[in-house]
């Protein structure tokens, strides 16, 4: 699986906003899996990300496994139908999840309530981390950032 990135303004310098998802290589039924939480096959930036992604990925197999029993250069695309996010904010959470729990047959079922539940148990295993807390200025940088 492959966490994605894409920048919704590309071209803009001062807007870093972008949106995450999700690319699974299935070679048991030897096709890519597409997961949003936002967008579906008929939106053209994702499919335009998406193909010059596995693109390169069927490319850099080719050259480096060119001799395996697994070949996946003709292996097609597919759209998973997903439960959409309810806003503009959570795709991360929904890319984390899709990491967490796809098995390649149930789409998991991610509610707003999921949402709320994963910042909690993010932001506990942040704070009681360890190394983030040996770092000069942990406490102060939390004090200072509220949510």
């Amino acid at each position: 699986m492959f966490p994605m990135f894409q920048e919704l303004a590309p071209h803009d310098p001062h807007d870093k906003c972008g949106h995450h998802y999700a690319i699974y290589l299935d070679l048991k039924n030897q096709r890519f899996e597409v997961l949003d939480s936002m967008r579906s096959a008929a939106d053209a930036d994702l499919t335009s990300h998406a193909e010059f992604f596995i693109n390169n990925v069927k490319e850099t197999w080719n050259r480096h496994y060119k001799n395996s029993k697994v070949q996946i250069r003709h292996f097609p695309i597919e759209y998973v139908a997903t439960t959409n996010q309810g806003n503009t904010t959570d795709c991360g959470f929904h890319m984390l999840e899709y990491f967490a729990k796809w098995e390649g047959r149930l789409v998991p079922a991610i509610t707003a309530a999921t949402v709320v539940e994963l910042q909690k148990i993010y932001t506990w295993n942040w704070l009681t981390n360890e190394d983030f807390n040996k770092r000069s200025g942990a406490r102060e940088f939390v004090e200072c950032n509220p949510a």
